[in-house]
């Protein structure tokens, strides 16, 4: 990655040289230049090739909120972005309003123990490859994991740091040398993961997302570096439409996400409901910018409405608030469609929203062996693991009680009557453990690390002149650039799942799920 120029103010803050670049420009208007130094500083930092000043780059420093992640070392790196947390909340301040003190802090909240699993799917990858002998011998591979918190901001931040290497980044600049990145896998969301692709696309770091369905995804000029263990919202939506014109359900009403993972699932549903002469009784946005959701207005129109099919593409975070308005509104006797994100929720499949998705069928994603899985996770302790918070919050979560010193800084606290000991055992709770896992998703955050790693080990058992490069050459694993493996990237991940992969990179596989066998007809 390049380097940066970088001198002291009369301040003593620091203010990049962008003068000899600014004045090449045409544009001389005063009223423009100081939008034009501003562009031209970012487009610099990302993308431009020049040399940083160590002494002056040790004291740069920005103030702002620091994600907490899990390191652990290694002869190469690969990071991970997982929503262990699917909400987020800024301390209140009485003073935020006046700007007379800083903006208050940001703190992720809602544990998600389904989410942990998949951080925890990386983790045990990561440790069984390090054991197999067959894959990287006499080579140890590291992680940089980070919770996103579902947050583009923090998702940015995350990304840059682990690009980086340092928790103060420079942008444009690798400070661990000596530790190379192989890519990053992750996000769940797609509007996550475009953030994240743009960034790794200027650099040719690779991007393997578990989770992100959007078809934008798939566009190669625009992200050349991304993959993913999942398949296209582009199949999904033209399969759950197919669905709907098979059981001659014509009259249906959407629901869907205001982000790019709804838009354009619904979009594409709608479309080849038209062409089949199907109609649309409402289409309603589940606003993702509000706490509520906007739920009161969307159960308020789904119960008025006399369509009784309701097709859903939304996150299982951004839905929760829709369904629990859905039951105080008691909104019954409706057949919900689910998009792969939400269909096979364990937290919508408790006895609280039985009533309201008694009847729901939509697609989930493929499910694979992961042997020792299990066992890895029921031997999980905080006085085992290096998680830190994570395993405290998870302990915590999972027993219904609270530690002693309170010290989960991570999540808005809740008091409950029950103190943790760390003599709890996962194997007491005869199954309730289980019912919380998602082993598609997991799944898919394991492949996602295996992919890596094959990838890797391709390029270190490289022959010279059967080699992927120009004239059949090999790079030496210890000095390869991530866009040299790309290709191998693409490969593994279409071994690793077993799948038919398409020229774009989609994998080609879905799975109809029902949550109530026997209870759904063809309509005539």
């Amino acid at each position: 990655m390049g380097k940066l120029y970088c001198q002291p103010s009369d301040i003593g803050s620091s203010r990049w040289y962008t003068e000899a670049y600014l004045w090449k420009s045409s544009i001389r208007y005063s009223t423009f230049l100081h939008h034009q130094k501003t562009l031209c500083c970012l487009v610099m930092w990302l993308t431009m090739p020049a040399v940083v000043d160590q002494r002056i780059a040790r004291g740069c420093h920005l103030n702002g909120f620091h994600p907490t992640g899990l390191f652990r070392p290694g002869d190469i790196l690969i990071g991970g972005i997982f929503p262990v947390h699917v909400d987020r909340v800024y301390l209140p301040d009485s003073s935020a309003k006046t700007f007379h003190t800083m903006p208050p802090h940001l703190t992720c909240q809602r544990f998600s123990v389904q989410n942990f699993q998949w951080l925890q799917a990386m983790v045990f990858a990561i440790e069984q490859i390090n054991g197999t002998p067959d894959i990287l011998p006499n080579i140890t591979l590291g992680f940089q994991i980070y919770d996103s918190c579902t947050m583009l901001q923090l998702v940015l931040q995350e990304t840059l740091q682990i690009l980086t290497g340092k928790e103060e980044f420079l942008l444009n600049y690798r400070c661990q040398q000596d530790l190379p990145l192989a890519g990053i896998v992750g996000d769940a969301g797609s509007s996550n993961s475009i953030l994240m692709a743009r960034v790794l696309g200027l650099f040719g770091y690779p991007q393997i997302s578990y989770f992100s369905t959007s078809p934008l995804l798939s566009d190669r000029n625009q992200f050349p570096s991304f993959f993913r263990t999942i398949p296209s919202d582009d199949f999904q939506s033209r399969g759950l439409a197919q669905l709907l014109v098979h059981f001659g359900w014509t009259w249906v009403g959407l629901l869907a996400t205001d982000n790019d993972y709804g838009k354009l699932g619904v979009q594409i549903i709608k479309q080849e409901l038209l062409k089949a002469g199907a109609c649309v009784a409402f289409s309603e946005s589940i606003m993702t910018d509000r706490l509520d959701r906007n739920a009161f207005h969307i159960a308020k129109v789904t119960k008025a409405s006399s369509a009784m099919v309701i097709v859903v593409f939304s996150s299982e975070a951004s839905l929760v608030p829709v369904m629990d308005e859905m039951v105080k509104q008691n909104v019954t006797g409706k057949t919900w469609i689910a998009s792969e994100a939400w269909s096979t929720s364990a937290l919508l499949s408790t006895e609280r929203y039985q009533k309201v998705l008694s009847g729901l069928l939509g697609f989930a994603t493929y499910s694979g062996e992961m042997p020792g899985f299990e066992e890895h996770l029921t031997s999980i302790h905080p006085s085992k693991f290096s998680e830190g918070l994570f395993m405290k919050e998870f302990w915590e979560t999972i027993f219904n009680c609270n530690w002693l010193d309170n010290n989960t800084l991570l999540g808005v606290l809740e008091i409950r009557n029950t103190q943790c000991t760390g003599d709890e055992k996962l194997t007491m709770l005869d199954g309730i453990f289980n019912e919380l896992l998602n082993p598609r998703v997991t799944y898919n955050v394991y492949s996602a690390a295996y992919a890596m790693a094959l990838a890797l080990h391709n390029l270190n058992t490289c022959t010279s002149r059967n080699g992927p490069f120009i004239h059949a050459t090999c790079v030496e694993i210890w000095d390869f650039q991530p866009w040299q493996y790309l290709s191998l990237v693409r490969i593994s991940v279409a071994k690793v799942q077993g799948h038919m992969i398409e020229s774009q990179g989609n994998l080609l596989s879905l799975k109809l799920t029902e949550t109530n066998p026997g209870i759904l007809q063809r309509t005539e």
